[in-house]
C-alpha cells in the first residue's frame, strides 16, 4: 500500500506544485490564529480550577443545572465536566474558569450538588469524659494537625492534609480508650492562579520554547552544514507547529504548559522524520531520487501512522473514561501536528530535496558532515 507512494503522487501532480500545498495549509492556519486567537488555559491567563469528589454520582440534568447556576454568576470560559478519579475510583467533578472567584460562594453552590466539602482531611472524635491539653498537643504533633476540643459537646476536631485513619484510630485507643471516630477525607481541591502570575508563566514558557527552537536550528545547521537541506528541515518543523496552533484555535484547545510542551515535542518529531528523509536522499548512492524518497516515505508513514493511532486512543480514553483534560490536550496537539507533518515532510521537504538534487546538483554524500552528529 505504501510502496512507491511518492512516485504515484507525483504522477498525479507535479512535485513542484505539491510543494506549495503545505505552505497554503500553513497560511490558512495562521490566518485562523490571527482571526480567532488561541484560547489560554488558567496557568497562562489566570483563573480558578476546582476538583470535587461528590458524595454520590451526578446526573446529566444536575450537571446542566450546576453549569447554568455557575454561568449566572458570570464565570468566564467556564468548563464543567465529570470524569473518574484514578485514586478513589469515584466520580470527579471538575470546574474550570478564567475568572477569579469567591471561593466560599462557589463552595456554597457546589455543596448543593456534591454534598459537604472538605479542603483537608477532617476527623471528629466523641470523647468519653474530659480531654487534657497534653493529649491534644500529642495528637497534634504526631499527625501534624490542628486539634480543637469542645468541652460542652465532648467532641474533638482534628484537621490535617493527610490523615491515616488506621494510625489515628490506634493512637486514639492508646490516649483515650473509649471514643467514637468519624473521618471525612479531603474531597475538594481549589487552585487559584492570579492574572499576573499567569502572564509570567506564559512569558517564561514562550521564552523557553523559543530557546529550544533556536537550539534545534543550530544543531540542524551544524549536522548538515548545507543551506538548502537545513532550511527545508527547519521550514517543515515550523510549519508543523503553526498548523498545530491553527488546529488549537479551530477546535478550542487551550494553550497551557502541557500543550506548549506538546508543540516542542512536535517540532522534535518533525525534525526527526525530516532528518531521516534528508539523510536517505542525500547520503544513499543507489537508486533514483524518487526511489530514495519512496523508501524513506514508507518508513516514515509507518512510524507516523502508529503514533497517530496511539494519539487517537489516548484522546478517546482520556475523554470517555477518565476525563484527563491535560492528557487529551497533549494528544490533540500532537495529532493535529502529525497530520500536518505528513504533508510538510512528504510533499514540501521531499519536493525541495528532489529539486535540490536533480536540478541543482546537491550533495550526494553527507557522511563527512554527518560525523558532527
Amino acid at each position: 500500500m505504501l510502496d512507491d507512494m511518492y512516485t504515484r503522487l507525483t504522477n498525479l501532480a507535479n512535485y513542484k506544485l505539491l510543494m506549495f500545498l503545505p505552505l497554503l495549509l500553513t497560511v490558512a492556519m495562521v490566518s485562523i490564529v490571527y482571526t480567532n486567537g488561541v484560547p489560554l488555559g488558567i496557568d497562562f491567563k489566570g483563573g480558578t480550577w476546582i476538583e470535587v469528589i461528590p458524595e454520590s454520582s451526578l446526573s446529566d440534568d444536575e450537571i446542566i443545572e450546576l453549569t447554568s447556576q455557575l454561568k449566572s454568576i458570570n464565570l468566564e470560559d467556564l468548563e464543567v465536566y465529570v470524569g473518574g478519579d484514578v485514586i478513589t475510583g469515584r466520580d470527579k467533578l471538575t470546574v474550570i474558569t478564567t475568572s477569579q472567584v469567591d471561593q466560599e460562594g462557589l463552595k456554597s453552590i457546589l455543596s448543593n450538588y456534591a454534598g459537604s466539602l472538605y479542603e483537608t482531611d477532617s476527623a471528629s472524635v466523641k470523647v468519653q469524659g474530659n480531654l487534657t491539653e497534653d493529649v491534644q498537643e500529642k495528637i497534634a504533633a504526631r499527625f501534624k494537625a490542628d486539634v480543637a476540643f469542645n468541652e460542652s459537646t465532648g467532641v474533638m476536631w482534628i484537621d490535617a492534609f493527610d490523615l491515616d485513619e488506621a494510625k489515628l484510630e490506634s493512637a486514639l485507643e492508646f490516649y483515650l480508650g473509649n471514643f467514637t471516630l468519624d473521618v471525612q477525607k479531603k474531597n475538594v481541591n481549589i487552585k487559584p492562579v492570579g492574572e499576573t502570575l499567569g502572564k509570567t508563566f506564559r512569558e517564561q514558557g514562550i521564552k523557553a520554547a523559543i530557546f529550544a527552537y533556536v537550539l534545534v536550528i543550530l544543531i540542524i545547521f551544524f549536522a548538515f552544514r548545507d543551506l538548502i537541506p537545513s532550511i527545508a528541515v527547519i521550514l517543515a518543523g515550523t510549519c508543523d507547529a503553526l498548523i498545530a496552533l491553527g488546529g488549537m484555535s479551530l477546535f478550542g484547545i487551550v494553550f497551557e504548559p502541557a500543550s506548549l510542551a506538546a508543540l516542542i515535542m512536535l517540532i522534535g518529531y518533525s525534525v526527526d522524520s525530516d532528518i531521516m528523509l534528508t539523510s536517505r536522499v542525500l547520503r544513499t548512492r543507489t537508486g533514483t531520487v524518487d526511489e530514495r524518497i519512496n523508501d524513506a516515505m514508507k518508513t516514515g508513514l509507518t512510524m507516523s501512522g502508529t503514533t497517530i493511532a496511539v494519539m487517537l486512543v489516548i484522546i478517546v480514553v482520556s475523554t470517555t473514561l477518565f476525563q484527563i483534560e491535560t492528557l487529551k490536550n497533549i494528544a490533540s496537539v500532537l495529532l493535529i501536528g502529525l497530520l500536518g507533518d505528513t504533508t510538510t515532510t512528504w510533499l514540501m521537504n521531499a519536493g525541495i530535496l528532489k529539486w535540490y538534487v536533480e536540478e541543482k546538483g546537491g550533495k550526494l554524500d553527507l557522511r563527512k558532515s554527518l560525523r558532527g552528529l
